[in-house]
C-alpha cells in the first residue's frame, strides 16, 4: 500500500475489510459503499496489529526553486 499518509489504525481498517471480501463475506460494491459512507464503523473489524509491519518510507524530496 502507498500513499501521502495514513490515518491512526487506517490501514487495519482497510486490511479487516478486504478480508471480508476474501471470504467472500463481501462484494466490491460493498466495499465501495463503505467507502462512500465516509464511516469507519461502516468497515470490516479492524485486523490485529500483529502481522502488519512498515516495509519503507520514501521520501520525495525535492529542492526549493
Amino acid at each position: 500500500m502507498s500513499a501521502r499518509a495514513f490515518l491512526h489504525n487506517q490501514v487495519r481498517s482497510m486490511v479487516g475489510t478486504l478480508k471480508r471480501v476474501g471470504e467472500g463475506a463481501w462484494t466490491a460494491d460493498m466495499v465501495q459503499d463503505a467507502l462512500e459512507a465516509c464511516d469507519r464503523k461502516r468497515c470490516g473489524a479492524m485486523a490485529p496489529s500483529d502481522g502488519l509491519f512498515l516495509t519503507g518510507v520514501d521520501y520525495d524530496i525535492t529542492p526549493e526553486a
